[in-house]
């Protein structure tokens, strides 16, 4: 049951955007009227390839703190396996919503049933993939918060006296030696 929840989170996008085609193409009035100039896809393209790209980078500080000592408090918890999951979700959407961008910008808007069929759904694709970017970055950051929180966290952390009971007792076993 878990399982095909998540499977349907993952195709959810791409449901979104053919329902939306359908909707459109069966003669309901769309949601959101998308201009067809090329300049407000390139605009949505523009804005895409910033989360997609905040996302990488939030994607290799990950890596980064992968190597870090204190990152050993968490790395049998899910946080880190949710926030990655969460970048790399993001990542491919940021990507598909580019691509359906690029496809509206470099094709014609007029032509055949099939062209205006697929048109449609490129643009519903655009702006779906879009909406489930933002969605992600957002519980990107959320996880992030968390993974910080987790590592910072002062549960089990010495007291001064402690440490100053362990540097007394490791001074007395160097003047054995």
């Amino acid at each position: 049951m878990k399982k095909a929840r998540k499977v349907l989170c993952d195709v959810l996008p791409l449901i979104c955007s053919v329902a939306g085609c359908v909707y459109i193409c069966l003669g309901g009035m769309p949601i959101l009227i998308v201009p067809s100039d090329a300049s407000f896809h390139f605009n949505l393209i523009t804005v895409n390839a910033l989360f997609g790209g905040f996302l990488y980078t939030n994607y290799s500080l990950l890596l980064g703190l992968l190597d870090n000592s204190i990152i050993e408090k968490v790395k049998h918890t899910q946080i880190i396996s949710k926030r990655n999951s969460h970048i790399l979700k993001g990542i491919i959407y940021a990507t598909v919503s580019v691509v359906a961008g690029l496809y509206l910008v470099l094709t014609p808007t007029d032509g055949s049933l099939p062209q205006q069929v697929i048109h449609c759904f490129m643009e519903n694709t655009e702006i779906v993939f879009m909406a489930f970017l933002i969605f992600y970055f957002l519980l990107s950051l959320k996880e992030m918060n968390v993974l910080i929180n987790a590592i910072h966290n002062t549960n089990g952390a010495k007291t001064n006296e402690e440490i100053k009971q362990l540097k007394e007792k490791l001074g007395k076993k160097r003047d054995f030696k």
